[in-house]
């Protein structure tokens, strides 16, 4: 097997990357519709999580509260996380569509320094814009993961609260631990 050329190499590396980036938490967003993995879906306003017994709960943007299609009571403070809840999922849905967005120009500007170089007989630039980029795409997977720790976060004092909340907790340590797993110690 021969070794690849150090810009074949990059332009790898950069595609792996955005591959990375467009599946980081596996969200997607559009037009304010979208998903966190399966497990958390927004359309129309309305969060719906689907919980560990099949059964669904939902969010709406002021709180409201529906677990298997019945509305349930909420004092101010679990209205208070119900809400809380709703925009941490909207903003997580925000940094995954911002996220894919970088990756999408890392992509671009990768392929162009790639195209440059070999044009130009000089390909010792491509790595540091390769580089250059991904650190870009690393504070937005960043912050996705930061935004996953706030909904595990805020989820789990909900089912501390109301235990009829308990089967949507959805976000764990794991799930956290794997969006964090790919981001380089700084």
């Amino acid at each position: 097997m021969h070794a690849l050329h150090p810009a074949a190499r990059t332009v790898r590396a950069g595609l792996l990357a955005l591959a990375i980036a467009a599946s980081v938490g596996a969200c997607s967003f559009d037009n304010g519709d979208g998903s966190i993995g399966s497990l958390i879906h927004v359309h129309d306003g309305r969060i719906t999580i689907r919980g560990s017994n099949d059964t669904t709960a939902r969010i709406e943007a002021d709180g409201d509260l529906r677990i298997a299609g019945k509305a349930v009571a909420l004092t101010p403070a679990q209205r208070a996380l119900t809400t809380q809840y709703h925009a941490q999922v909207q903003a997580t849905l925000h940094d995954g569509m911002e996220t894919g967005k970088a990756g999408a120009a890392m992509a671009g500007s990768v392929i162009g320094a790639v195209f440059s170089g070999l044009a130009h007989g000089d390909t010792r630039d491509i790595g540091r814009k390769a580089n250059a980029q991904a650190a870009k795409i690393e504070v937005h997977v960043a912050r996705i993961c930061d935004d996953m720790q706030a909904i595990q976060t805020t989820q789990n004092r909900l089912a501390a609260q109301l235990p009829a909340f308990a089967p949507y907790t959805v976000i764990d340590d794991r799930r956290v631990g794997e969006c964090r797993s790919g981001l380089h110690a700084h």
